[in-house]
């Protein structure tokens, strides 16, 4: 099978937004998995009660977004389902550490970019196939080159 066909067409610059943004959520994930009780705690911190629910919760949605944005499985949906995650993660790091920017120092900056990122590729492939909510991706449909 070709590299470039489809789902995984790696000369599609989107495409390769759209894997890394999925791939990044496994170090993510895991992190939260082998560091659960610390995570309960930055949880705690942030405010979201209970927070083992809170942490079950988005392990499985960051491994839900993972999977379905490597494999180009609902890239319109989990693209911003992706965003919302990395809002929830920008507001968490804010409240725990206060509002930075540089990610070294706990800033946002890097959970807004893949936020960003995220948003970029659902918008990019509801472009691509807007399906039954068309209506709402006629800012973005490009126009038609007119035939001389």
């Amino acid at each position: 099978m070709p590299v470039s066909t489809g789902r995984f067409d790696v000369t599609d610059p989107m495409v390769v937004v759209r894997l890394v943004c999925g791939l990044f959520y496994f170090p993510h994930s895991i992190s939260k998995i082998i560091g659960f009780s610390g995570s309960v705690v930055f949880f705690t911190k942030a405010g979201l009660h209970p927070p083992e629910f809170f942490v079950v919760l988005s392990i499985v949605m960051e491994l839900t977004c993972a999977v379905g944005l490597i494999l180009g499985l609902f890239p319109k949906y989990l693209g911003v389902v992706s965003a919302g995650l990395m809002m929830v993660a920008a507001y968490a790091t804010a409240a725990v550490h206060g509002l930075g920017w540089f990610w070294a120092q706990h800033g946002i900056e890097y959970l807004v970019f893949w936020g960003v990122a995220s948003l970029a590729v659902a918008l990019d492939a509801w472009n691509k196939n807007p399906g039954f909510f068309g209506l709402f991706a006629w800012p973005l449909r490009k126009a038609k080159p007119v035939a001389a």
